[in-house]
């Protein structure tokens, strides 16, 4: 598949992501894709604003076979350090998030020119990469991907309390390492199949 035909395609998957937010009243998750942040991993591509397709053992891959996603964000800034968070907002379900927010990833010091080139992220390893696993019969899912730039002289790190995976308050997190509103958001849903 040429690249041009998978952009059509993630074009028509993003829209009917956002259309099928909208129908079902999740104003907040049909806007928080913004920013232009591309999330890939191997033989699926972009998986932002997307929900993981069933074909292909994609969800099982997620969970048990990928590693983390390159990470491509071209409107970085070459001289300015980033921190990505990637979290589940629905854990243990979305109707009982008590766990909110699961962290699933925490990486801070990625170079921006790092972002612009969408491959491996680069940085300081905060809290190592945990990969999708929504528990059986608790529908989707959604994993959410916020950016920072860091300001200058602050290395965010984690408080020796914020160690367990969840629940996390991620924004107490950002507001302790006087980080801005995020540069760019995005997000995927997946859930557990029997595949």
């Amino acid at each position: 598949m040429s690249r041009t035909v998978l952009y059509v395609l993630e074009s028509s998957a993003i829209s009917h992501f956002l259309k099928t937010l909208q129908a079902e009243g999740n104003y907040y998750d049909a806007k928080f894709c913004q920013g232009d942040l591309h999330v890939l991993y191997p033989n699926i591509g972009d998986v932002s604003c997307v929900y993981a397709p069933y074909c292909f053992g994609y969800p099982k891959s997620l969970r048990k076979v990928w590693g983390p996603p390159w990470i491509r964000y071209l409107h970085a800034k070459p001289e300015k350090l980033y921190t990505l968070i990637m979290v589940d907002p629905d854990a243990p379900s979305r109707s009982n998030p008590i766990h909110r927010f699961w962290r699933h990833w925490l990486v801070t010091n990625i170079p921006g020119d790092v972002l612009q080139r969408g491959k491996e992220v680069m940085g300081t390893i905060a809290s190592p990469y945990y990969p999708p696993s929504p528990p059986a019969n608790t529908g989707y899912h959604r994993y959410q991907f916020l950016l920072y730039i860091q300001h200058p002289g602050i290395s965010p790190s984690l408080l020796h309390s914020e160690r367990p995976l969840g629940p996390w308050d991620v924004y107490a997190f950002v507001h302790r390492c006087r980080m801005d509103d995020p540069v760019a958001t995005t997000q995927f849903m997946t859930k557990k199949t029997h595949m």
